[in-house]
């Protein structure tokens, strides 16, 4: 038996419960009317009002529906919090119901294509809710089925494949350049197991995926600088070898031309040996350039004087039907580098730009500019890793030849790499490493059968340029006292003895810093010089140039190596080295040598 209704209705609420009963009575027929009760307990309780019209009479009773009301408010709330957390993914979402239409598109969608939610809820069909793809398709139609595949088969497909099907695509509709996006369309079905829908996620990925590529661009660009430092290393270490060869070669012949009179027969074969040794030693200069160790006198250049100078080289260098034509900018900064080697990129790079010409008519053109390089720019040039940015100096040489697919674009700065039948040397690698050692770049335009634009980049240089000092002659200049000669390769020592007795001096010679060390401190003022190699095992020249000081600070000493004077005198700077002679050298170089270290006069014995 039901309690009476007064029994639980709090006092208070006893007016409402007058009101509902007034409600229910003034309305005829009335079926139902829902209020809420506050209980003598305190809580809250939810009733449904129900009338009955029986003649004048009108019959009412209560049923209590908290429980479903509570159920149907938790809900709701669920459902809210669930729309609240579908409408704030991070994703593009939406979702489509079996006839193809919208029934849910969170905010990442509107953010995503800028159509709002109230132009495609329930609106049309699947096709219709997407235009901005610029396709009358589902987009995971687009981007997984059959290029005329419809919502149908996006289900069929969704039922054949499982429950989820996924794609990548890249849409050219969308942002500035189109957008890359990633898919995925998840089936919906009901309690029986019904497909009823599926939902449908986008991502952006065009932020990922430039950062993939980015990065694998640095690590393209690493691998390309450890592998050119790789080869660098070899070439330093076997030109510096072979230099040590070069050394007895040249120095032999040379003294052997010396001792023989101008009629001599032997004299042509002496010159061939001594020409075709001079020639060996560019190529180990060139080694040394791509191991990115070959400057040697550098100073403030004019690019454009080197050019003008070497106009006429350049032109008996081409194919005679190839025109060059000069773009040289005014006023151009001058830059820091070696003049020789200056040349040597360029002659390279004409000579590259002629051959890819061929034998049809073309033209060469070489132009010089100043620009003003950002990071950024810099950024994109290969091997350019610790470039600063700043002014630069610009030297591009452009052919109207063959040019070049990507394959070849990534193997021409590699050693000996060509596209003739046979291979002539170092070539571009050899031009790659000068440029690296004078703290420039080198960019590469080209497409097939557009031609080829190789573009230098030089730090300019905030000093004038100078005008490149020519080399003066030994003048037949003659040394006296003790000078000693220290060396681990016993062919440099021999050969270097004679040339240092042919010059006036006494020699004593040795064979690694250690036995130089014990012969200097036996009697240290008897020697005028040392002439001091910088590699040797277990005390390299560095170290015995130390030690020597120690026991005579003022000691002449000229320093002797296969490298370049900038690299190694760097080491020395403000520590008193009187001179520098690079391998291999010919008397005449040493002699000059000696002479600019003990000032020009005759040395006298001793300190």
């Amino acid at each position: 038996m039901s309690r009476p209704f007064a029994d639980f209705v709090h006092p208070e609420d006893k007016e409402a419960t007058a009101q509902a009963v007034r409600s229910l009575s003034e309305q005829n027929p009335v079926h139902a009317f829902v209020n809420r009760y506050r209980c003598k307990d305190g809580s809250w309780r939810w009733l449904e009002w129900r009338s009955y019209p029986r003649g004048d009479t009108i019959y009412a009773a209560a049923r209590d529906i908290t429980q479903r009301v509570e159920t149907a408010q938790r809900l709701k709330d669920s459902e809210q919090r669930l729309a609240g957390i579908f409408d704030h993914l991070p994703d593009a979402t939406f979702v489509i119901d079996a006839g193809g239409r919208v029934i849910a598109w969170n905010k990442a969608v509107e953010a995503m294509t800028g159509v709002p939610a109230s132009e495609v809820l329930g609106k049309g069909n699947y096709a219709h809710a997407l235009p901005f793809y610029g396709v009358r398709r589902p987009i995971l139609a687009d981007l997984v089925l059959k290029p005329d595949a419809g919502i149908e088969s996006l289900y069929t497909n969704l039922r054949r494949q499982g429950q989820t099907l996924v794609a990548e695509t890249h849409l050219p509709n969308l942002g500035h350049g189109g957008i890359y996006v990633w898919a995925k369309a998840t089936a919906l079905y009901d309690a029986q197991g019904r497909l009823v829908g599926a939902i449908e996620s986008v991502r952006d990925t065009t932020d990922r995926r430039r950062a993939e590529e980015e990065r694998l661009r640095l690590e393209s660009q690493m691998q390309q600088v450890q592998k050119l430092e790789s080869l660098g290393v070899l070439a330093g270490g076997i030109a510096h070898d072979f230099n040590n060869l070069l050394m007895a070669v040249l120095g032999n012949a040379g003294l052997a031309l010396l001792d023989l009179p101008p009629a001599h027969p032997a004299r042509e074969n002496l010159s061939a040996i001594e020409t075709a040794s001079r020639r060996a030693a560019d190529l180990c200069r060139q080694m040394l350039a791509y191991a990115g160790k070959g400057r040697f006198v550098v100073q403030a250049l004019d690019l454009n004087a080197v050019i003008r100078e070497m106009t006429h080289l350049l032109d008996v260098s081409i194919s005679k039907k190839v025109a060059l034509r000069y773009r040289l900018a005014d006023n151009l900064p001058a830059v820091e580098a070696d003049a020789s080697q200056m040349r040597q990129v360029i002659m390279n790079l004409i000579t590259n730009a002629s051959e890819a010409i061929g034998e049809r008519s073309g033209v060469i053109s070489i132009t010089t500019a100043a620009m003003e390089c950002d990071r950024e720019y810099l950024s994109e040039m290969p091997y350019a890793e610790g470039l600063e940015p700043g002014p630069y100096v610009s030297v591009e040489v452009a052919d109207t030849g063959c040019g070049m697919d990507e394959a070849t674009k990534a193997r021409i700065f590699d050693p000996f790499f060509t596209t003739k039948f046979t291979g002539r040397g170092l070539g571009l690698a050899a031009v790659l490493g000068i440029v690296r050692g004078h703290r420039g770049a080198v960019k590469v335009y080209s497409e097939p059968g557009q031609g080829s634009t190789f573009k230098v980049l030089l730090p300019a240089s905030a000093q004038p340029a100078q005008e490149e000092s020519a080399r003066a002659g030994t003048g037949g200049w003659k040394g006296s006292g003790k000078a000693l000669l220290v060396d681990d390769e016993e062919t440099v020592r021999v050969v270097g003895q004679r040339m240092l007795e042919r010059l006036g001096f006494e020699v004593v010679c040795a064979g690694n810093g250690a036995e130089a060390l014990a012969i200097f401190r036996e009697r240290p003022g008897d020697f005028v010089c040392v002439i001091l190699d910088l590699t040797m095992p277990h005390m390299d020249g560095e170290e015995t140039f130390r030690e020597l000081r120690r026991v005579r600070p003022d000691v002449c000493v000229v320093l002797s190596s296969g490298y370049n004077e900038q690299e190694v005198t760097q080491r020395f700077a403000g520590k008193g080295l009187a001179g520098f002679i690079q391998k291999p050298y010919q008397i005449d170089a040493l002699a000059q040598a000696l002479r600019k270290a003990l000032g020009g006069g005759k040395p006298s014995n001793g300190r």
